[in-house]
């Protein structure tokens, strides 16, 4: 029988590297908070790990204060100064890669993004309706920190919050796309006002919209003010009091960009009165 080497048992154990945990795709962080990104690796002998520009694979460094690589692979973006931000550092896309003698690996691409915490409000304005129809109220939210900020609840003038809800059997609906939708208005529910609050994704900071809106409640308008006029019957209510829908002017013509896997809502804004039937 022949006897195998001792030295290829030692060869058999090796191996090349491994990531074991992929980070993040995508990292976003405040400046007020920072940021830890994990690349945790495997291989025998044991890998080094660095991590490299994407785009020309250069190894990074450590740049004092703003961005830091642990022994152990973890990549750190300290809390910083808004004066301090760095785009080379700040808003770059990183790559773990993980060496020893029978290779290198590299993890996907880590999207960095940091966002330096800016003040905002967000407001709410009154809302055109006939009564017995639905409306909706709508949170307006800056376009410069609309990717971190989110309607978490909406809240009225006696202090009762509506949440986001599976049920849609109820008076209220916060839609997924945060609006309020309010069923078959009265003439009390001008009474109301309501405020958003909203949530910020990164900081978990929640502030209230700095303006209420409320229903402005008409029995059978004449020409309200944010619906679109019909050529054929002019907005006016006919003889009988009744009044034909109309769309509103937000609902004529979107574009919705939607994020795959993500629930979205598509709007069908129109009022009559009697109120109308959809499909």
């Amino acid at each position: 029988m022949n006897r195998i080497p001792d030295g290829l048992y030692a060869v058999c154990d090796e191996s090349g590297p491994v990531i074991v945990e992929e980070p993040d795709n995508r990292v976003d962080f405040s400046n007020s908070t920072g940021a830890k990104i994990h690349c945790s690796v495997r291989g025998r002998p044991a890998p080094s790990v660095v991590w490299v520009r994407a785009d020309n694979g250069s190894a990074i460094g450590v740049v004092p204060g703003l961005r830091m690589v642990l022994s152990n692979g973890t990549l750190i973006f300290p809390p910083f100064r808004a004066e301090d931000y760095r785009q080379e550092v700040h808003a770059q896309v990183y790559r773990c890669q993980a060496s020893n003698s029978h290779g290198t690996v590299h993890s996907r691409d880590v999207h960095v993004r940091a966002v330096v915490a800016q003040h905002y409000e967000t407001e709410v304005n009154n809302e055109f309706v006939i009564r017995g129809n639905s409306a909706i109220l709508k949170c307006h939210i800056p376009s410069f920190v609309a990717d971190f900020v989110s309607v978490q609840a909406w809240v009225d003038n006696d202090g009762t919050a509506i949440y986001p809800s599976e049920s849609y059997d109820g008076k209220y609906l916060v839609l997924p796309s945060g609006e309020l939708h309010i069923r078959s208005v009265s003439s009390e529910d001008g009474f109301k006002s309501y405020k958003c609050r909203t949530v910020h994704r990164l900081t978990q900071e929640t502030r209230l919209s700095a303006t209420a809106g409320r229903l402005v409640i008409s029995v059978c308008p004449r020409e309200p003010r944010n619906l679109v006029v019909d050529a054929a019957h002019v907005g006016v209510p006919d003889p009988a009091g009744s009044s034909a829908p109309h769309l509103t002017t937000r609902s004529r013509s979107q574009t919705f960009d939607v994020a795959a896997g993500l629930p979205t809502t598509v709007l069908c804004e129109a009022q009559a009165s009697p109120p109308p039937s959809f499909r």
